[in-house]
C-alpha cells in the first residue's frame, strides 16, 4: 500500500475554486479530505479535536495567515505535516515558512506529480520545495508588491525593530528591549530602508503605515 493511501488531510485556503480543485486532486491519489477552511483560526479549532496527517495551507489569508498558523501548530505540538501552497515565490517568505514549521513549500502552479513528491517527502520527515522556487528567476517586470510580500522582505529582527519604531521607541529603548547595540540597530534600520525603498525615517514610517505592515497583534 502507498505511503499516502488513506491519509487524512485538511485544506486551508480562502479561494473556494482552488480548494475544490485541490480536493479533487488529493482524493484522486488516495488521500481523504476531511474538511476545508477559509483561514487558520478555523483550522486551529478543528485540530483541537481531530487528528490529521497532512495540512495543505495557503499563506496570505484573513484572520490568521499561513505563517502564523505554522507557528501556532508548532507551539501546540500538532504532529500533522504542513504543506504550503502559495503564489508567493519570494525566498524570504519561503525561508520563513520553513522556520515556522512547514514541511514543504509549493507554488500553486505546481503539477500533480510534484504534489505527490512533496507529500511523500513530508511523511518521511524530509523538507521539500519546488526546484523552480530555489532559483531566483529573472523577470522582465517586477511583481506588484502587496502588504504580505513587503512585510516578509524583512528578517524577523528587522520586523521587530520596525514594530518598535512604530511604537515610538528610540534607539536606546530598542537596544534595551532587544538586548542589542545601537550600532546594530542603525545597521538594521539602513537595511530596512533599502528593502522598503525609502530614504529616511519619515519615509520608513509612512510606508509602514500606508501598507499597514503591522497591527497590534504583530
Amino acid at each position: 500500500m502507498s505511503i499516502i493511501a488513506e491519509k487524512k488531510v485538511i485544506i486551508i485556503d480562502d479561494h473556494k475554486l482552488f480548494t475544490d480543485g485541490l480536493s479533487s486532486i488529493l482524493e484522486s491519489i488516495g488521500l481523504r479530505v476531511m474538511s476545508t477552511f477559509q483561514n487558520g483560526k478555523e483550522a486551529v479549532l478543528y485540530l483541537q479535536n481531530n487528528e490529521i496527517d497532512i495540512i495543505f495551507s495557503d499563506i496570505n489569508m484573513p484572520e490568521m495567515d499561513g505563517l502564523k498558523l505554522c507557528k501556532r501548530l508548532k507551539r501546540d505540538k500538532v504532529k500533522a505535516k504542513i504543506i504550503i501552497l502559495s503564489m508567493y515565490e519570494d525566498p524570504n517568505i519561503i525561508k520563513e515558512a520553513f522556520n515556522c514549521g512547514a514541511s514543504a513549500y509549493l507554488s500553486k502552479n505546481t503539477e500533480k506529480k510534484e504534489i505527490i513528491k512533496a507529500i511523500k517527502k513530508s511523511l518521511n520527515n524530509k523538507k521539500y520545495v519546488n526546484k523552480r522556487l530555489l532559483k531566483k528567476k529573472d523577470r522582465e517586470e517586477e511583481e506588484e508588491e502587496d502588504t504580505f510580500s513587503l512585510k516578509y522582505k524583512l528578517t524577523l529582527r528587522e520586523r521587530e525593530i520596525l514594530q518598535l519604531l512604530l511604537d515610538e521607541e528610540n534607539n536606546r529603548q530598542i537596544g534595551e528591549i532587544l538586548n542589542i547595540s545601537i550600532r546594530t540597530i542603525e545597521t538594521h534600520r539602513r537595511n530596512i530602508m533599502l528593502k522598503l525603498d525609502v530614504k529616511n525615517n519619515i519615509g520608513l514610517i509612512k510606508k509602514a503605515l500606508s501598507y499597514q505592515l503591522f497591527s497590534k497583534e504583530s
